[in-house]
């Protein structure tokens, strides 16, 4: 284990004496804190280790063979380190493109995320809907068999929001209120005038952005995301594990590049985790 210094070592080596079930949550940078934030709230007790990909941000412009070749080290990253019980695989992209490689290669249970696709067809009266998501995710064969499968008899119009990411990890924290509404602008005024009445969040970086995209679609555009199914699904899954002796109450984030300014010090401080600095994966 490598800590940003021999404190955080000795603190991270006692995280392996802790209550279990024990959760970790994989993600390119900060789209899977409002998810483990939701499990944490629900479920305090318990020992959750969140990892920023930083150094492999982002993953929505990568190839496939990119993607699970580096989301398949980040995870033999966490097992070697914190031997999760259950991993959480917070990106829309990792999990449509590297969630049956993980599940063959490791013998552990994995959630992943997945665009509200279901959800948003089920509530549309106008069967119009908008999905947003990274250049990877809108075109994947995954994204065709989701809306084939779930709403087949609704027009799908997508938005490729790549650069929307890359604002929510590096610039958010700087932000303004205006500058937050000016960044989710174009895609919103792309959905307005194609007349949908739902939009998916098909990244969960744009989670983030929720409040700024429901501001100016309006009250008639439903606004969908997959926290509250996900969260519930992983709060089944630690349940099927057992509670155990609950010991202690840790949510540690790292990152696997340092972080420059202090943008994920503050995302730790807004979702009530620790930030622990760099955790070293090959």
């Amino acid at each position: 284990m490598h800590g940003t210094n021999s404190t955080s070592f000795s603190a991270d080596s006692a995280l392996l004496s802790l209550s279990r079930p024990r959760l970790a949550v994989l993600d390119s940078g900060v789209g899977g804190l409002p998810y483990i934030h939701w499990i944490f709230r629900a479920r305090p007790a318990g020992v959750y280790i969140y990892l920023a990909d930083t150094a492999g941000f982002p993953y929505g412009s990568k190839t496939e063979e990119s993607i699970i070749d580096m989301v398949i080290r980040r995870v033999g990253c966490l097992v070697q380190n914190f031997d999760p019980d259950i991993f959480l695989i917070a990106c829309n992209t990792a999990s449509v493109v590297a969630l049956a490689a993980l599940r063959e290669r490791f013998s552990k249970p994995f959630v992943g995320v997945v665009p509200a696709v279901k959800p948003a067809a089920q509530q549309s009266a106008a069967r119009r809907i908008g999905l947003i998501a990274t250049s990877e995710t809108v075109v994947s064969s995954y994204t065709e068999n989701l809306i084939s499968t779930f709403a087949a008899d609704c027009d799908v119009v997508r938005f490729a929001g790549q650069d929307l990411v890359d604002f929510v990890e590096n610039d958010l924290t700087r932000a303004d209120e205006s500058d937050r509404l000016e960044a989710v602008r174009p895609a919103c005024d792309f959905f307005r005038n194609a007349g949908v009445d739902n939009l998916v969040l098909g990244c969960t970086h744009y989670l983030h952005l929720q409040k700024e995209f429901q501001a100016l679609l309006g009250p008639e555009v439903r606004v969908v995301d997959s926290v509250d199914g996900v969260g519930r699904q992983v709060l089944l899954r630690l349940e099927d594990l057992g509670q155990g002796e609950q010991s202690g109450k840790v949510f540690n984030i790292y990152t696997t590049s340092p972080d420059e300014g202090s943008s994920y010090q503050d995302f730790a401080a807004l979702y009530g985790g620790d930030y622990r600095g760099v955790l070293s994966c090959s």
